[in-house]
């Protein structure tokens, strides 16, 4: 069944369409999503390739991350900015395909590589093994050839691409019937959600059990990183959650019978993922804070940008700076 078919069975079966101020306050708000999204993630990258300190796996990591979110916003939501204020995808079904594709990609390299970063974690944290940068620049290309193989597969025969029930967008056939969509999917769920969702849940017990029993020299700055890996979780599987159960929902049921408000507020979500991963770092790794500050000087204009001592240490060390700058100054 090919695009067009599908699209015409949800259109002519199941919903009358959203009214079009409803398309037209989606493509304003993917518009804001595209603009936030391309700026902190471009300046993310851009810091990253010029500051040789930012060299640590961990950095590794998030610059892949970074990379692809800069990917879903530029190229995937540019998509669905046209067919919003179109109310229809006006695309064709190569460009559907593409979409389909490209947006798989990079939905499961993202949970995929934050899973590595919880694996990381549990590793540097729980064994006390610091994972080199070799070892996460093969994680990561590990990482984006699996997600790309298996985004590929229904480019060759397993299962296929439509348009998904709101017709602004495109995603994996989840209402299939054959044998190829529902193992398609279900392959889709139990290797690319489900499983990475245990690792961080996993890791991120055994993280927090060791911080617990940890000494107090070490206890503040690990829980202040755990923290910041944790709320780039939180914020990925937050905004895909409503996405997945929709899907989970149609896959199970094959019911037409959807909501396609529900759809909307779940494709929204999704695609708020390229935001947060930038902006998260700016506001809380000190030293990507600094090196922003450093290549970009008039981000020490910006308030949240600032980098602020976060214990005694740094406090007295500030202070023997600019007592040593003044004496100098006088002399």
């Amino acid at each position: 069944m090919n695009g067009s078919n599908f699209s015409s069975a949800w259109n002519l079966e199941v919903h009358e369409k959203l009214p079009a101020a409803a398309y037209y306050a989606s493509g304003c708000i993917y518009i804001m999503f595209l603009l936030i999204a391309t700026a902190g993630n471009s300046v993310a990258i851009y810091v990253f390739i010029c500051s040789k300190k930012l060299r640590s796996a961990n950095h590794y990591l998030v610059f892949a991350l970074c990379f692809g979110d800069l990917l879903m916003a530029s190229v995937g939501i540019s998509m669905l900015i046209i067919t919003s204020f179109t109310t229809y995808w006006i695309l064709g079904d190569m460009a559907c395909t593409a979409y389909g594709t490209l947006m798989t990609f990079l939905g499961l390299s993202q949970i995929t590589l934050l899973g590595i970063i919880a694996f990381s974690r549990y590793k540097c944290v729980v064994h006390n093994h610091r994972t080199t940068p070799l070892s996460a620049k093969i994680g990561v290309a590990v990482c984006y050839s699996f997600s790309m193989c298996l985004a590929a597969a229904p480019n060759f025969g397993w299962s296929n691409y439509v348009e998904e029930p709101i017709g602004t967008s495109c995603g994996p056939n989840w209402k299939g019937i054959e044998s190829r969509d529902i193992s398609f999917n279900i392959t889709l769920f139990c290797t690319c959600f489900l499983l990475p969702l245990f690792v961080i849940l996993f890791c991120y017990t055994m993280v927090y059990r060791k911080i617990m029993n940890t000494n107090r020299v070490n206890k503040s700055r690990e829980i202040y990183v755990s923290i910041t890996i944790f709320l780039m979780i939180v914020t990925f599987i937050g905004a895909w959650t409503p996405y997945a159960c929709m899907a989970l929902y149609i896959s199970i049921t094959k019911s037409n019978q959807i909501n396609l408000v529900c759809v909307a507020i779940a494709l929204i979500l999704a695609k708020s993922v390229p935001i947060w991963n930038p902006y998260i770092y700016f506001l809380r790794d000190k030293q990507f804070n600094s090196e922003c500050q450093k290549l970009i000087p008039f981000l020490t204009r910006v308030p949240f940008w600032r980098t602020r001592p976060r214990n005694r240490d740094e406090v007295l060390q500030l202070q023997r700076t600019v007592v040593r700058d003044c004496a100098t100054t006088n002399v």
